[in-house]
């Protein structure tokens, strides 16, 4: 027998290296409605261990699961704005995992640490269902919330899962995802941050932008909800004058198919591309592909912090039980 999160016995599909880095005692919680419970490691990348917090509802389960990915600006678990959506979260009923999935400082970043992400986002989303019966959650109904660089991850676990991530404590595959929350996001790494992994090979971003919008590349079986929302307001737009160019679009996506959806949803009409371009193209390709979404525009900025009441409930209405 073995320890687990909460000094429970575990089960027998438990790595023991996950029960020897985890953190028994709970931390105390900011309001009485859960508990929050931290893992030193669930993935480890370049020898550096990435943590996990769990947030466990304190009533009867079982609960829907959340994992909730952190934006790059703020690249840790306990990040304000994550740590808002997923303490509200478990106040109201889900068991929330929010795991830290940027390895050290961001930048530069280079072609690797786009392939890093999309490991972390299977490993932290195996992880938590692995664990989630264990603690009162039910790991086949898992949502993924992610927002601005975090919705990489979120829409990495939704469409292109793995199995088999080299460092992370569970060998599992992960179940598929029931919904995502995903917002003010990179789907095609659009910043100009993203361009500085193209430099030692520009084909490995290519792939990567295909695995996350790719129709072709996702599961023929995808059934999920997406809520995809942007900010009016939102940060950082990119200019593109001439779409027929060669340029920053092209260097992503050579066959021309993401300038080709951006011009069906009126991207390209004022010369810049957004988030709420963004949003308008990913909503497309995902309606495309037959999932059921909801396109949200929220007035204001680049931020979580105004929006934490309709994320939750967004959270609560793509769940498998909605």
């Amino acid at each position: 027998m073995c320890a687990g999160l909460l000094g429970a016995a575990c089960t027998s599909t438990a790595p023991s290296s996950d029960v020897t880095h985890a953190t028994t005692a709970a931390s105390p919680a900011v309001s009485t409605g859960h508990d929050k419970v931290a893992v030193d490691r669930y993935l480890t990348i370049d020898a550096l261990d990435l943590p996990v917090d769990a947030y466990v509802p304190n009533r009867p389960g079982p609960w829907p699961v959340v994992v909730a990915f952190h934006g790059l600006s703020a690249a840790f678990k306990d990040a304000a704005s994550n740590t808002a959506i997923a303490e509200r979260a478990a106040d109201e009923g889900s068991l929330v995992f929010s795991p830290t999935w940027i390895a050290g400082d961001p930048y530069p970043l280079d072609a690797g640490d786009i392939v890093d992400l999309r490991h972390a986002a299977s490993c932290a989303v195996a992880f938590a269902q692995q664990w989630a019966a264990e603690l009162g959650g039910d790991p086949t109904d898992t949502v993924v919330y992610g927002f601005s660089a975090g919705a990489g991850p979120a829409l990495a676990a939704l469409v292109a899962p793995t199995g088999g991530v080299p460092g992370c404590e569970t060998e599992s595959a992960p179940l598929p995802v029931t919904g995502a929350v995903l917002g003010d996001g990179e789907y095609f790494f659009q910043s100009q941050p993203f361009d500085s992994a193209f430099e030692a090979d520009i084909s490995v971003m290519q792939s990567e932008v295909a695995s996350l919008t790719d129709r072709g590349r996702w599961p023929v079986d995808l059934d999920a909800r997406v809520y995809v929302w942007a900010a009016e307001s939102g940060t950082a737009p990119r200019p593109l004058d001439d779409p027929a160019a060669p340029n920053w679009i092209h260097d992503r996506d050579p066959s021309g198919s993401i300038v080709g959806d951006l011009t069906r949803v009126g991207g390209l009409a004022d010369g810049v591309i957004d988030y709420v371009d963004a949003a308008r193209f990913i909503d497309l390709r995902l309606a495309d592909a037959g999932v059921r979404t909801e396109l949200v525009v929220f007035p204001g900025g680049h931020t979580v912090d105004d929006k934490v009441d309709p994320l939750v409930a967004a959270i609560r209405s793509v769940g498998a039980n909605a």
